[in-house]
């Protein structure tokens, strides 16, 4: 097999084209010499003359360089059509984002900010990946996901991270509660009464139970679990337990008055929303736009 390169070949081409040495030269803003060093070395390895060299013919092609000026415009439009297939698929990898969170993150407290970003990026393409908790941390760790938003107590530990929001948690349960309407309920009191949980994911269930434990509701009883976030809200507007949730989560339920909230003394119950992204590169400006927009948008809805 020859080994030609594609730069020889467009030498060799303009030579065809323009019939001479010289002109070939002024062609592709070389220098003449470069241009006789090109075509020996495809006639060195080709091992056969390609162009004539006799005064009143230089610049002719012989029977030989004939045959070869179809296959080097042909393998120079293949080359051609590869550049631009990898510089659209760089482009387009280049526009692509992986965003990892947890499913209420998904859910319920990125849906507005991410469709203000697709109105404002429609090119990127932006893929979310609703994960537990721990998933969450490996996909940044390794570099799978470019971006993680999710619920915490404290710092990730190895991931850089920074604090755009406190989301709110409450204690909901159904209006004929034996709580229900209290103005103002101990935690002590909340925590002889049972309750309903999810049956977090990986991750997630730890930092409710600190969260519940600094609130002054550590080990409450509870009654019931499920693996479904509206199932247990079912069974807490059946009144089988109190709930402790998002307070984004139960917002239609008690504008419905089919919960109502806990009133319970002392500071609310919160976490930390924190924007991460992965330590194995720099974000790409795609990354760091994404990253923006969720930080401007979790901004301008705490004032």
């Amino acid at each position: 097999m020859l080994n030609l390169s594609v730069r020889s070949l467009e030498v060799f081409v303009a030579v065809a084209e323009s019939g001479s040495f010289v002109a070939a030269a002024d062609r592709l803003g070389i220098t003449q010499p470069s241009v006789s060093d090109h075509i020996r070395s495809l006639e060195a390895r080709s091992r056969t003359h390609l162009v004539e060299r006799r005064r009143g013919r230089s610049g002719q092609l012989t029977d030989a360089g004939l045959a070869l000026l179809a296959h080097a415009r042909a393998l120079l439009s293949h080359a051609s059509d590869l550049s631009d297939d990898l510089s659209r698929r760089s482009q387009s990898a280049s526009r692509q984002v992986v965003l990892a969170c947890q499913p209420a993150v998904a859910s319920l407290l990125l849906p507005p900010c991410l469709a203000g970003f697709a109105r404002d990026q429609p090119d990127t393409d932006l893929a979310t990946l609703a994960v537990d908790t721990d998933t969450v941390v490996q996909h940044l760790t390794r570099g799978t996901a470019d971006v993680g938003c999710l619920l915490a107590r404290n710092a990730l530990p190895s991931l850089p991270s920074d604090v755009i929001a406190q989301v709110t948690f409450v204690i909901v349960a159904a209006p004929t509660h034996a709580l229900a309407g209290r103005a103002a309920v101990s935690p002590q009191e909340v925590a002889r009464h049972q309750f309903v949980r999810a049956t977090h994911r990986l991750g997630f269930g730890p930092q409710m139970n600190d969260m519940l434990a600094m609130a002054g509701i550590a080990d409450a009883p509870v009654v019931a679990r499920a693996t479904e976030s509206a199932v247990v809200r079912a069974m807490a507007m059946a009144g089988v337990g109190m709930l402790c949730t998002l307070a984004r989560a139960v917002e239609r339920e008690v504008a419905a008055g089919v919960l109502t909230v806990i009133r319970m003394t002392g500071e609310p119950m919160q976490m930390e929303l924190r924007l991460a992204h992965t330590p194995c590169r720099r974000p790409s400006d795609t990354t760091a736009t994404l990253m923006r927009h969720i930080a401007a948008h979790f901004a301008v809805e705490s004032r």
